[in-house]
């Protein structure tokens, strides 16, 4: 089997290709853009399956979440069948459905609709949030809390539940998919095994950093223009609409959705912490 993987040097694309290469599988990732035809071509000659984790989303960008996500979504499916790539495994995340008003949920399920229609074997992997050394999700909140002193902003009083899932199981998931032809076909969900209010992932945040703040409750509706007047301006923005969006979609899914379906517990929060208070993390943190 020969694996080629968009988004490779990206926080989920990195635990994946370790994971590939611990497994024994060969596989190379994707150099180029996404949308370039001719690149995709090139690397896509003589490769059996692609698993696709490019994304701009951290970019905070409609327009590149168009360009990067759905027009090369399409250009890499094209090139696929062309290329007579037999399988396509694409990671979605909760909450993606059709005409979304948050738009990262919205593209997400565009892709997913291209990639059901594609006519190759598929497998789609809908996630919860994920953490780990490098994410821009748990080290943000991290970082925020680092610069918001004396207080901690709580979007929503902080009760947003959430099912956050450790980036190496998530890796392992994926990986795991490839060897399973009960899979092709077919959407999974998967999730961490707790279910926590924001509140809660804060104040482990905050005693990994060995910090007190103040707890100030924010009303959702101003979440939007104070990230836009804080940070629309930045070319990679700490704090972007798409981060903003997840506080207004919980994280549901079922608590034994990995066990059960992939044969192994993944990690609770409280025992991977450990990474936000590494040397010189909190330096790295907080000069996000």
């Amino acid at each position: 089997m020969q694996i080629l993987v968009t988004g490779a040097t990206g926080f989920v694309g990195r635990s994946v290709m370790d994971w590939l290469a611990r497994c024994g599988y060969e596989a190379r990732p994707y150099h180029g853009r996404i949308t370039d035809s001719l690149a995709l071509r090139a690397e896509l000659e003589g490769i059996d399956t692609v698993i696709h984790l490019a994304s701009a989303e951290g970019r905070g960008r409609k327009r590149l979440l168009q360009h990067v996500d759905i027009d090369g979504a399409e250009r890499l499916i094209d090139r696929c069948r062309r290329a007579e790539v037999r399988r396509i495994i694409f990671v979605s995340r909760l909450g993606a459905v059709p005409n979304s008003l948050h738009p990262l949920l919205g593209a997400k399920d565009t892709i997913e609709r291209m990639v059901k229609k594609s006519g190759l074997e598929y497998t789609i992997l809908r996630s919860a949030t994920a953490y780990g050394p490098g994410d821009r999700h748990l080290e943000m909140l991290a970082s925020l809390a680092l610069w918001s002193w004396p207080f901690v902003w709580l979007p929503g009083g902080g009760k947003l539940w959430l099912q956050p899932i450790w980036v190496e199981d998530l890796a392992r998931c994926i990986v795991l998919t490839l060897d399973r032809p009960d899979m092709v076909g077919k959407t999974i969900t998967i999730a961490g095994e707790e279910r926590l209010p924001y509140k809660e992932i804060l104040r482990q945040i905050m005693d990994i950093l060995a910090i007190r703040r103040i707890s100030l409750p924010v009303p959702l509706i101003l979440m939007r223009p104070i990230t836009r007047l804080l940070f629309s301006w930045w070319y990679w923005p700490p704090v972007s609409n798409f981060f903003v969006d997840r506080f207004f979609v919980p994280e549901a899914a079922d608590f034994d959705s990995i066990l059960r379906q992939f044969g192994f517990r993944p990690a609770r929060l409280q025992d991977n912490l450990n990474y936000l208070g590494r040397p010189g993390m909190r330096w790295r943190i907080f000069r996000r």
